[in-house]
């Protein structure tokens, strides 16, 4: 700090957050949510059993995603150049595949549970955390509704195209814009 400045005091209030940890399984070719809360701040957040409830059906929605025998066989034959492409294929797969069935059971938690806003949060390090819901987190009315499933083995309803276009005002309804033509922006 530069001599006879004074810091800026913000008006934001400061987030408390659960970060929830994760622990390497199947010999480091994936990781599960660590679901006993003896070493997690719960900050009050969350109950104990509500945290271990949550984290359990994180964890049993990403159980799909874990790789196979026939995929850690592929991974560790990797001195031979016959399993190099297959398991570089497997692992992109499966990656993608975690990542869609993680934010399936993110919203999930987040429609079960009106008042807390669980994310991932991919940068700087990965971590999953759930916080209180702020107006920031709030859903308008405006927006798609994909609801949550009513137990783990229905899938959820998928986005259709009619969803994401809407009729509430967002970047979907604009009409096309022609050359030159000035774009005014109105903040509500």
């Amino acid at each position: 700090m530069l001599a006879g400045t004074t810091p800026v005091q913000s008006n934001r209030p400061i987030r408390q957050r659960i970060v929830v940890p994760a622990r390497v399984v199947q010999f480091g070719l994936d990781e599960k949510f660590e679901s006993d809360p003896y070493d997690v701040d719960l900050k009050s957040i969350l109950s104990p059993d509500e945290y271990t409830t949550a984290v359990d059906d994180i964890n049993r929605s990403l159980k799909p995603a874990r790789p196979k025998a026939f995929d850690q066989a592929a991974f560790y034959g990797l001195g031979t150049m016959v399993f190099t492409a297959p398991a570089a294929y497997f692992v992109y797969k499966r990656k993608r595949k975690r990542k869609k069935l993680l934010l399936e059971a993110i919203s999930r938690f987040n429609a079960a549970n009106k008042n807390l806003y669980m994310r991932w949060n991919p940068r700087p390090d990965s971590v999953l955390t759930i916080e209180r819901r702020t107006s920031q987190h709030v859903v308008s009315k405006n927006a798609p509704n994909f609801s949550a499933p009513d137990d783990l083995n229905q899938k959820p309803r998928e986005p259709s195209f009619q969803d994401l276009r809407g009729g509430g005002g967002g970047a979907f309804d604009m009409k096309p814009m022609a050359v030159g033509q000035i774009i005014r922006f109105e903040w509500a």
